[in-house]
């Protein structure tokens, strides 16, 4: 007697998410996953939001699916890690995780192909869209008048569990060693809006009550940043939206953005770097053009679904048929349901004929 095949069971798109934001959004999603969730299941593949384990046993993700997990630092065969990479609306999806956990720690930045003009025009517009409206990843204060001139500005992050991971040492000690080698340099020190009383913050309220050049500080980020000597922090979002600035970063962690900053370790290297780090030379332009637009993805992006459906082929699963990447792109239409905020990066010009000839 010949037993037949079990039917073949088509695999789903798992999006793993904290269960505060599944409360909240529910199947609708949010960010790219909203985005790319409709349209998915108009092409026939099952997408379902659930909450994000809380443990980081490989185990608890199906073998069969295929799963998007919200600030994730897993590896496996069928997964990708999203989230914002820094500055909305651009995404990571990544094989190693985020930020400090991504792929980009060990990539070898390509910036000789990169066009002078477009990646200048980029910065000044990212600069435009976030300095210039006072705007972060995290809430600020009201852009009131730019306090940094010439300072070294401290950008305190906590003690969550990616920061913990990346560190090369303690908040206290990176304060101990920025004051011991700041050469007289102002300090201005910005505790993180979610994690405002630890240590690290109890010992900068103790140094600027010692110390009259040193201040613990609430205001905009960007007002910090106009004009500071340098950024110092364990690998925080905040120094990187310094490089907009073109104000350099003094990292005392382990970071994604390392190629464009001066990771110290030791206090021989911190006292070098903020000796050295206000004539150094580094590719702001050309490296956040490289790393936003040509290794994250856009949520803006017209395509996105069949975007993230390549991205996901890449892995080696085969989550839909040949042909539904095309099927994606022909039904991809603008959301009617909410209207996105006003993207930091504009979208791009379609290329013509007379552009791509002056390419070659």
């Amino acid at each position: 007697m010949v037993m037949d095949d079990p039917p073949m069971v088509a695999p789903k798109l798992l999006i793993h998410v904290p269960g505060n934001l599944l409360d909240r959004h529910g199947q609708a999603g949010f960010g790219l996953y909203g985005r790319i969730a409709p349209e998915l299941r108009r092409v026939g593949l099952e997408v379902n939001f659930v909450e994000r384990p809380s443990t980081t046993e490989l185990g608890t993700y199906s073998k069969e699916d295929f799963h998007l997990v919200h600030h994730g630092f897993l590896r496996r065969f069928n997964l990708l890690n999203c989230g914002i990479a820094y500055v909305w609306p651009y995404w990571y999806l990544d094989q190693r995780g985020v930020l400090c956990d991504s792929s980009m720690i060990n990539a070898n930045p390509r910036l000789a192909g990169v066009n002078d003009r477009q990646a200048a025009k980029f910065l000044d517009t990212l600069y435009r869209k976030t300095a210039g409206r006072g705007v972060s990843k995290y809430d600020q204060p009201e852009r009131n008048e730019a306090i940094g001139q010439g300072a070294i500005v401290v950008f305190l992050q906590g003690l969550s569990d990616p920061v913990l991971r990346s560190m090369h040492m303690m908040e206290t000690e990176m304060l101990d060693l920025v004051m011991r080698h700041r050469q007289g340099r102002r300090v201005l020190i910005k505790p993180h809006p979610k994690f405002p009383e630890t240590i690290a913050s109890a010992r900068a309220r103790m140094l600027a009550k010692r110390e009259a050049d040193v201040r613990v500080v609430d205001v905009n980020i960007h007002d910090l940043l106009e004009g500071a000597y340098c950024s110092v922090s364990i690998c925080s979002g905040a120094s990187f939206e310094g490089l907009f600035h073109r104000v350099p970063a003094i990292l005392f962690g382990r970071s994604d953005f390392a190629a464009c900053a001066w990771t110290v370790r030791t206090e021989e290297e911190a006292e070098r770097a903020l000796k050295e780090i206000g004539s150094a030379e580094f590719p702001y332009e050309r490296f956040l053009f490289w790393f936003l637009r040509k290794k994250m993805y856009n949520q803006r992006n017209p395509n996105l679904a069949a975007r993230v459906l390549q991205r996901i082929k890449r892995t080696g699963f085969e989550l839909m048929p040949e042909g539904t990447v095309s099927k994606v792109e022909r039904l991809l239409t603008q959301s009617d349901d909410e209207v996105p905020p006003q993207p930091l990066v504009p979208q791009a010009e379609p290329e013509t004929a007379e552009k791509r000839d002056r390419k070659t």
